[in-house]
């Protein structure tokens, strides 16, 4: 810099501020500001709103309110349905953090507030049913079966797609909605849906992306089918007599499943290293939280238990099987391509 005039000699960036800037703004100021303003990104925030939107949503009994006070059983119309088919939905923004060289939410980022936004749905709908099943399991299991025997129950994510729509640009505020629609034996299907808020009241929100994933529920190397979760939840009513309850199957030991016939076996095409494992919960690891009348009576008169009969809950977890199937036949498909 010797050859430059002396009023671009410069030693550090202050030298461009004038005197009264330059002693305001520090490297400390502008590190908390770039970091208030990435709060989302900053090391295990992940694991805060995690966890945060676990417990804020567990349920301690199956008559417990389905969901929080104030909201409708309804779908996304607002048209009255089941609870187990109700979406539930979290905000966020998108930090500069989060965005790419193109100035919008990063492709990868997605997949995180997914993480947060499934968690929040999954915690109500199968708690306290994994603490019971798993409870209950230990019973059918005490003669011999020392392999699933005391083993903590835990929620697996299998897969994840994500499918992109619009962008998101920075801090810009969207909802994310989650719901359950459908299960079978082994899955439980979660759908995702990133929306732009209406620009005014009573405009309609815009699609952003959209996602699907599935869950396993595991206890030790058995299966547990979710209707078996859903129905200790709270959530199904009991199996009609005569209508034959879900596939009996062996786990991978070789150990039948428990006389219910509502746990079945791993896929062979399934790698446990390739699941995900998002949520551990032992029956003494459920935290406590108070349970409302008013909120109860709130959420029941908000749908029609009598519409939805077990026949209707099923038509309607079929037709999501439906939406689902291109989805949940992918991998089996993509893993005989690979064996090929």
């Amino acid at each position: 810099m010797a050859g430059l005039p002396v009023a671009l000699r410069v030693d550090n960036v202050r030298d461009f501020l004038p005197a009264a800037v330059s002693s305001a703004v520090s490297w400390k100021t502008l590190a908390l500001l770039l970091a208030l303003i990435n709060l989302k990104n900053l090391p295990f925030f992940w694991h805060i709103r995690l966890f945060y939107h676990c417990i804020t949503n567990i349920r301690l009994k199956p008559h417990a309110p389905f969901f929080p006070k104030g909201k409708l059983i309804a779908d996304t119309n607002g048209k009255p349905t089941h609870p187990v088919f109700v979406p539930y939905g979290i905000t966020s923004r998108t930090p500069i953090s989060e965005t790419d060289y193109n100035l919008h939410k990063s492709n990868s980022t997605y997949f995180t507030d997914l993480d947060v936004a499934r968690t929040a749905l999954v915690s109500r709908l199968y708690s306290p049913g994994v603490g019971i099943v798993s409870k209950e399991l230990d019973k059918e299991f005490k003669d011999g079966n020392t392999v699933n025997t005391g083993r903590s129950i835990s929620i697996v994510l299998g897969s994840v797609f994500c499918s992109f729509k619009r962008e998101i640009k920075p801090f810009e505020l969207y909802e994310i909605q989650s719901k359950l629609i459908a299960w079978d034996q082994k899955w439980a299907y979660i759908i995702n849906f990133f929306l732009r808020p209406a620009s005014k009241k009573g405009g309609k929100k815009t699609l952003l992306a959209t996602a699907v994933s599935k869950y396993v529920v595991k206890k030790g190397r058995l299966t547990v089918a979710p209707e078996r979760i859903l129905r200790a939840s709270g959530f199904l009513p009991p199996r009609p007599e005569g209508v034959p309850a879900q596939t009996e199957s062996t786990d991978v030991s070789g150990i039948g499943t428990p006389a219910s016939g509502e746990g079945i076996a791993a896929e062979s095409g399934v790698d446990g290293s390739l699941v995900r494992e998002v949520l551990k919960l032992n029956d003494n690891e459920i935290p406590g939280r108070a349970t409302l009348e008013a909120e109860k009576k709130a959420n029941s008169d908000s749908w029609d238990a009598g519409e939805w009969t077990w026949e209707r809950i099923e038509q309607e977890r079929r037709r999501g099987l439906a939406v689902v199937e291109g989805y949940s036949s992918l991998d089996t498909k993509i893993h005989e391509e690979w064996r090929e």
